[in-house]
């Protein structure tokens, strides 16, 4: 019922995933683990016939879903956090009018926008959030205060409480058991040796339709953190509370005993 998985890469960790749910009854998995050394590193040729298969079942492509935990060409082409933050709240209505998935907003619409509350006998915070520059800042106060504290810098999902939470999840809002936002929380953690680490909790997971673009924006999300705060990009872990390899089965199987060779465990 429960599997773990540790890759090099993406394309590995999904591979290797799918055939552990595969196996399982139902093709089902409680408390999946999935552990990512290269979080943005590929395989061409997986991720070509990843695209394929999402193609054929009229889904998403890969950089669809990642985009919408991190989009990745808006940041290169950004100079800095808070014109990528500008650009893609010029864009944000557009993206929950024009795509029926997003109509409740994207993963990093409401990490970079989160509607604030006040906390208990305070004052409100004076509008939405920008928890990810919140962690920015956290994690550099603390590097260069003498000794950085090793975890103390999360990406929730639920009630945000201090600079170190970045949530999606919105209390009153999202209402619906099985849709937006399945991601439930992150959590970023420092080694002591220059590195910063990503934990990401989702609650339910489709490794068909979601799952490898999901380990891709998450790992572009990791990479950009360290970038910004003089750090190395470390290993990515998410785990879901379920996780599904839903139909098409044939065409999945297809795929997984394409790439046997590659040396997945």
């Amino acid at each position: 019922m429960s599997i773990t998985v540790e890759a090099d890469n993406v394309s590995a960790a999904w591979l290797a995933a799918a055939r552990k749910l595969d196996r399982e009854p139902k093709r089902k998995g409680i408390h999946t683990v999935v552990r990512i050394s290269n979080p943005v590193g590929e395989i061409p040729a997986v991720r070509a016939a990843m695209d394929q298969l999402l193609a054929d079942q009229n889904l998403q492509n890969v950089d669809t879903v990642a985009n919408t935990i991190f989009p990745a060409s808006f940041a290169r082409s950004s100079r800095d956090h808070a014109e990528l933050v500008e650009r893609y709240m010029r864009i944000y209505p557009l993206l929950t009018k024009r795509y029926n998935k997003n109509s409740k907003g994207t993963y990093f619409g409401r990490m970079i926008n989160y509607p604030s509350a006040p906390k208990p006998g305070k004052p409100a915070s004076g509008g939405p959030r920008d928890q990810i520059s919140d962690v920015i800042r956290r994690i550099t106060v603390e590097l260069n205060g003498g000794i950085p504290k090793q975890a103390r810098y999360e990406v929730g999902l639920g009630l945000p409480d201090d600079a170190v939470n970045v949530h999606v999840f919105v209390p009153g809002t999202d209402t619906s058991a099985m849709a937006f936002p399945c991601l439930s929380h992150c959590s970023f953690q420092l080694d002591g040796e220059g590195r910063v680490h990503l934990l990401a909790h989702y609650r339910y997971q489709y490794l068909v339709e979601r799952g490898y673009g999901n380990y891709l924006g998450l790992g572009g999300l990791l990479t950009y953190v360290a970038k910004n705060t003089g750090l190395e990009a470390g290993q990515l872990t998410v785990v879901a509370g379920l996780a599904q390899l839903e139909p098409p089965i044939i065409p999945v199987s297809t795929m997984l005993d394409k790439f046997t060779d590659i040396g997945v465990v």
